[in-house]
């Protein structure tokens, strides 16, 4: 069954398959998120637990923001969230492609898109950089599969949708 132990094992396998060279500097965490047809993968930073309301208080109490976030740097780390679809959940879809996804997610991280790493490019797809760290280390399988699975997937969505 694909519940959330899954999910988090499956991170780890990759990470340390094909991301064991790469920096954590902050922590990584992965979820289901809502059933999407074309979006099947997110990864976000997320700031500070309570930035937001500290923000509203420096203007009311006139502090300087960068007063207040420093006040809070180094209580609550920012982390990194990997939001997977729940269509990914039914088991009809292949583990590689599931898999394929996170990885995905892994090499924005990677490139410093949605966590403290260094950017690395200008744009997150910029030229077929993710599919080309993928294979550069070592999982040029799950490029293969997911590719397959997305042309029949896209055949099969275009096949339900009706004409104006």
């Amino acid at each position: 069954m694909r519940d959330h132990e899954w999910l988090e094992t499956k991170l780890q396998e990759l990470l340390k398959a094909y991301f064991a060279q790469m920096p954590i500097t902050n922590p990584i965490e992965i979820r289901w998120g809502r059933e999407a047809k074309f979006r099947f993968g997110s990864i976000k930073l997320q700031g500070h637990k309570g930035y937001k309301r500290a923000k509203g208080l420096a203007q009311i109490f006139g502090f300087k923001r960068v007063e207040m976030q420093e006040s809070l740097q180094g209580k609550v780390p920012r982390k990194s969230l990997i939001t997977i679809t729940s269509m990914f959940k039914d088991e009809k879809i292949p583990v590689d492609v599931v898999c394929y996804t996170i990885a995905h997610e892994l090499t924005h991280y990677a490139h410093g898109f949605s966590s403290t790493n260094k950017r690395m490019f200008r744009h997150p797809h910029h030229g077929g950089v993710v599919n080309a760290q993928i294979q550069k280390a070592g999982g040029a399988k799950l490029v293969r599969a997911y590719k397959s699975w997305i042309k029949e997937y896209r055949r099969h969505i275009l096949a339900g949708r009706t004409r104006i």
